[in-house]
């Protein structure tokens, strides 16, 4: 928090936002069920797109939730895990998770709500593509240090 806190200063001199950091995490083993068959979505029986669950599974103290932001086209669907880290902005519980599923549905490549929020999505993406630009430089890096070293 400090780095980002430090950043925001080289922006204006004492500039302070408030700041919400929230893990969003994808791979995990919590999947979720209707208790009554008639809550049950489309063919595959799925939870309703929205749902969240911020109590019974989630960690005792800590700031969680499940929330289950897509309506799940085939299979079971899978909810996000999210975890509050850092709050300076008092958000409720509700408002959090009200947000995030809204977030959800500003994904541009997508018509319908995506799994976790629209953010999130893009930081993956951005992350996704910059590795193959590490890769290149570092093939480049090697290739140069092996004509160098070999050619007379």
């Amino acid at each position: 928090m400090r780095a980002v806190r430090e950043a925001c200063v080289k922006l204006e001199l004492g500039y302070q936002p408030g700041i919400t950091f929230i893990v969003v995490q994808k791979r995990h083993h919590t999947r979720l069920f209707c208790a009554d068959k008639k809550d049950q979505m489309g063919k595959s029986g799925n939870i309703p797109a929205g749902t969240t669950v911020d109590q019974i599974i989630t960690h005792p103290t800590e700031f969680d939730f499940y929330l289950c932001s897509h309506a799940g086209i085939q299979g079971t669907s899978r909810p996000s895990h999210y975890h509050v880290l850092w709050d300076d902005n008092r958000f409720s519980a509700d408002d959090i998770q009200n947000l995030t599923y809204q977030l959800c549905h500003t994904y541009v490549r997508c018509t319908r709500s995506v799994s976790i929020p629209a953010p999130a999505y893009y930081a993956h993406l951005v992350a996704f593509r910059a590795r193959y630009h590490l890769v290149e430089k570092e093939i480049d890096r090697l290739v140069f240090h092996a004509l160098t070293n070999h050619c007379p």
